[in-house]
């Protein structure tokens, strides 16, 4: 394609570069088209899946569909996700997407999901993807969707939250092409159950103590039990276990 249109502050169309009027008018055509396939696909595949996370997969295909269709560079990607997003489809986007990253955009993520697995996509909720390509660190290491695909059941909501807060704060300068496979999906198992033994202790502690002010202070004793479980780690030379979370649990709710 080589041009994007877009919308200047005055609301005005566009188009990107010194164009000839032949050129433009190629662009015109492009756009139409995608304003009547873009509400078309979205409508089939909602009526088809709802807005579940094969929704946001099929798509993705689709998506990938009109790259090659339109000869848009790697480069161009962010400027027509937006320009879908500005001009063709009838869904409002309102999530914040940032303004550059390819990765951040709706339809990027959903290009994104496309590239994987069917079977590795059903795993996590379309929420929980998007956790995944918001944050650049959790996913840097290509195995964590082989790691996915691996899962024999879905992850309950804030056990995943726990999960990403969790490898977020563990994989900081650190280079994990130094783990084997078998390495790498046993740390991100361990940060799994790091997550689940948080959810159940504190559910158990706010049942046994439900007048106590620690309560409305679960989000920072949740960074705190999270950063005393590497330090024990690092200081006891110890496997992650139930043991380990144990005494971080303790101290975090001191």
């Amino acid at each position: 394609m080589g041009h994007i249109v877009s919308i200047d502050k005055d609301g005005h169309l566009v188009y990107e570069g010194l164009l000839s009027s032949k050129e433009k008018a190629t662009i015109d055509e492009i756009l139409d088209a995608l304003k009547k396939e873009i509400p078309q696909i979205e409508s089939d595949l909602n009526d088809k899946y709802g807005k579940s996370v094969l929704y946001k997969y099929y798509l993705g295909k689709f998506l990938a569909e009109q790259l090659k269709k339109y000869n848009i560079s790697i480069a161009e990607r962010r400027k027509f996700w937006d320009e879908i997003k500005t001009f063709a489809t009838n869904e409002k986007r309102v999530r914040n997407e940032g303004a550059n990253a390819e990765t951040r955009s709706f339809y990027g993520q959903c290009y994104n999901l496309a590239q994987l697995d069917e079977n590795t996509v059903v795993q996590l909720s379309w929420r929980q993807w998007q956790d995944i390509f918001d944050r650049v660190g959790n996913r840097e290491d290509k195995r964590i969707f082989q790691w996915i695909g691996r899962l024999s059941e879905k992850i309950r909501e804030d056990d995943w939250r726990e999960f990403e807060k969790g490898l977020h704060l563990y994989l900081k300068k650190k280079d994990t092409s130094v783990f084997s496979d078998d390495e790498l999906f046993e740390i991100y198992d361990s940060i799994l159950s790091m997550g689940k033994f948080w959810r159940e202790s504190f559910a158990k502690f706010s049942k046994e103590h439900p007048t106590s002010a620690k309560i409305k202070t679960k989000a920072r004793r949740s960074k705190k039990y999270q950063s005393e479980c590497f330090r024990l780690q690092r200081e006891l030379h110890a496997s992650l276990d139930e043991s380990l979370f144990s005494q971080a649990f303790e101290i975090a709710m001191r």
